[in-house]
């Protein structure tokens, strides 16, 4: 039952080949889940930068604009009744 039979080098070339192709579709899809997570990743970032950024200019356009009433009402003040 156990006889030994000697294994052909193209026997052992077409189960290295199977093998590297097997990998090589495994290490394509698991490469692309990889950077379809970091481009969502990546974009989530950008998105967040963005408001971040419109949130702050927008918060100091609103600082100098009560800035600029709270100076008008002190001029008010200031000046002697007419």
């Amino acid at each position: 039952m156990n006889e030994y039979e000697p294994v052909s080098i193209r026997d052992t070339a077409k189960g290295i080949a199977l093998r590297a192709g097997i990998l090589s579709i495994v290490g394509l899809v698991v490469f692309a889940w990889v950077f379809s997570l970091a481009a969502k990743m990546a974009s989530g970032i950008v998105k967040l930068l963005a408001g971040l950024a419109l949130l702050t200019i927008g918060g100091g356009v609103v600082t100098w604009e009560v800035k600029k009433a709270q100076r008008r009402l002190e001029d008010r003040r200031s000046r002697p009744p007419a």
